[in-house]
């Protein structure tokens, strides 16, 4: 992090690298050979290059602490390790010792002078605001970062070497343009279509299926009729609403609180207000003695220079006015009346009503029945822990749930036959309470084993339940599932026969009979869809129609599936449109040209690291970032 701070901004190919880890990381965990006891306080090798223990755990620190200032958030390393913050280290480490072997082998090398020049020249090893390097400043940042001359630039030098490999490779990658073109096409292309929907109606009826026909699809898919597994299951919801239903409120009570909390039921008054307001009691005194002589509020107020956007409070209710004392002045007025001055909190103030509209509220008939709900349920909810802990009490003694509701005058549901989808056994949804969570609980539960306790979301309340017995999985009989083996015979023989008709218009089409000709010969509507994009459903197109509309050629035939089952559709490509370049096709240039010079660092850091060997103590990296070690 260190070196990160003082080269901030000063390097482009560093930034490619930071880039590569995540993508690269199968590289370098997926060629390891890793292995115990090639020193302890070594975490990688890398040819003959060691990292130690010390210098990738400082890193990690470092990194979590960088992390930890940038959002304002503490984070532990257990966190950092679930991010794969640890690897990510890791892999940049590695990486620079395969570029640093890499140099070695190849033999590069480069001058003090050379670093030198770069570091004098860098903005970021200046004084603010200044134009020239200052060896004394860079001295003193150094030594803030804990650094030393000679240290600093045998990174530095080590820095510009991986930064000859790298750019020597990477640098000047430029997509093909029979790419772009190809990207640019995929993407914007447009095409029209004229097509035919063919559906069940056009199909035409079916023959009712003989007994015969169901029988042999019944014996072949038999499975496919077979009777799930079902529960019998137990449930005792405590809820507020259960509660509630229990619970007696007397009108007494519920027109106490219809009293306590009268603007509850209604609209409050509200007043068009307007003021004035002077910055001295004798010119508020004038001014109220002038309106008394006849003059209109409004004429006072255009002679000290105000618009109505200056006087104009609003219509408002009482609370709406933040100055208690002008609010009270306002609503002790009659319509169209003007105030005495009035001492507010921002001056003197004449205070003007030019609109009075009255509040209303409903009679307490009208809300009794929300007022009594509302009454029993805040005292259920009172009521509920009570109610849990007592039902608890009679679980803890042995109590069936059916006893404990008997005891407690709760009320239990029985549910006599549940499959794993909620389903009952003439296939209706059942509204079992708690929902999934039951239902899979006591398909995981044998009968007469207690469960736990299901908590509902925002206090809604607890749910227990039992599995009191278990009907197996079996095979119906045809009997049994005559209606639902009719049902799926004619499904399916319906789709066969739209598709065998699609097939046959098609054909005709693309033996040389135009489209509008095949339509009106099939009493079928020739339908016209222009624009139409690649992946994005519109009408009677869905996303794998469409795939079949940009399969074809221009001016071809096609049959897909429509947007709703069973349908289908016959079409012809009309027109194909290639849209002309745009600004975005150079940012799309630009990011393709990125991720492909990208791609070819990965391969060639991964045939280096094949070349030069990666080792990956296994051991020490977890002790390293307080993992658990087996």
């Amino acid at each position: 992090m260190v070196l990160q701070t003082l080269r901030k901004g000063a390097s482009g190919w560093i930034a490619k690298i930071f880039l590569l880890l995540l993508t690269a990381s199968f590289v370098v965990w997926g060629i390891a050979d890793v292995f115990r006891g090639f020193g302890a306080t070594t975490v990688a090798t890398v040819g003959d290059t060691d990292i130690s223990a010390a210098e990738y755990r400082n890193q990690f620190l470092e990194q979590i602490q960088r992390i930890g200032r940038s959002t304002g958030k503490g984070l532990t390393t257990e966190q950092a390790r679930a991010f794969g913050l640890d690897r990510q280290i890791l892999n940049q480490m590695i990486a620079d010792a395969t570029l640093d072997e890499e140099a070695r082998r190849l033999g590069l090398a480069v001058g003090d002078a050379q670093i030198a020049a770069a570091i004098a020249s860098n903005p970021n090893y200046r004084r603010p605001g200044a134009d020239s390097f200052d060896a004394a400043y860079f001295d003193q940042l150094l030594r803030a970062n804990g650094l030393t001359e000679q240290r600093f630039v045998a990174s530095e030098k080590k820095r510009a070497l991986r930064g000859q490999v790298i750019d020597a490779l990477g640098a000047g990658i430029v997509a093909p343009k029979t790419l772009l073109d190809a990207l640019h096409r995929y993407d914007g292309e447009l095409r029209n279509v004229s097509y035919l929907l063919v559906t069940a109606g056009a199909a035409g009826a079916l023959p009712a299926p003989t007994d015969a026909q169901l029988t042999a699809y019944f014996d072949a898919h038999k499975v496919a009729f077979r009777a799930p597994e079902y529960r019998k299951i137990s449930v005792l919801a405590l809820t507020p609403q259960a509660l509630a239903a229990g619970i007696t409120v007397t009108d007494a009570d519920a027109r106490a609180a219809y009293d306590r909390d009268l603007s509850r039921f209604g609209t409050p008054e509200r007043r068009e207000v307007q003021q004035i307001v002077f910055s001295k009691p004798e010119e508020a005194a004038e001014a109220a003695a002038k309106i008394k002589a006849g003059s209109a509020f409004a004429d006072i107020a255009a002679a000290r220079g105000l618009t109505p956007k200056d006087t104009d409070l609003g219509l408002v209710a009482k609370a709406g006015i933040i100055d208690p004392k002008i609010a009270e002045a306002a609503f002790g007025l009659a319509d169209g009346a003007t105030s005495e001055p009035v001492q507010g909190r921002f001056g003197t103030a004449l205070v003007h009503v030019a609109k009075i509209e009255p509040g209303t509220t409903r009679p307490f008939d009208d809300v009794k029945a929300d007022l009594v709900q509302e009454l029993a349920l805040a005292k259920a909810r009172r009521e509920l822990l009570d109610k849990h802990d007592a039902v608890e009490d009679q679980r803890a003694s042995g109590a069936t749930l059916a006893e404990t509701a008997e005891k407690l005058g709760l009320k239990i549901q029985v549910f006599d036959a549940v499959d794993r989808s909620g389903h009952d056994a003439v296939d209706k949804t059942v509204d079992v309470p708690g929902g999934q969570e039951v239902i899979s609980g006591a398909f995981a539960a044998a009968p007469g084993v207690e469960t736990d306790t299901v908590q509902l979301p925002q206090n809604g309340g607890f749910i227990w339940y039992e599995t009191n017995a278990v009907t197996p999985s079996r095979d119906r009989t045809f009997e049994e599932a005559k209606a639902a083996v009719a049902a799926r015979w004619t499904e399916e023989e319906t789709a066969k026969a739209v598709d065998e008709k699609a097939k046959a218009l098609l054909a005709k089409a693309e033996a040389g009979t135009p489209l509008a000709q095949v339509a009106g010969e099939a009493e079928l509507p020739l339908q016209v869809a222009d624009a139409l994009r690649r992946g994005r459903a519109e009408g009677n197109f869905s996303p794998e129609s469409l795939q079949a509309v940009f399969d074809a050629k221009d001016g071809g035939f096609g049959l897909a599936p429509a947007a709703k089952e069973p349908g289908r559709i016959v079409f012809q490509v009309t027109k194909v449109i290639v849209p002309p370049p745009t600004d975005a096709d150079a940012r799309v240039a630009e990011d393709l040209s990125r991720q492909l010079e990208n791609d070819f660092l990965v391969q060639y850091l991964s045939a280096l690291q094949k070349q030069i060997g990666v080792k990956i103590n296994q051991h020490v990296y977890a002790q390293s970032v307080g993992a658990p070690t087996k």
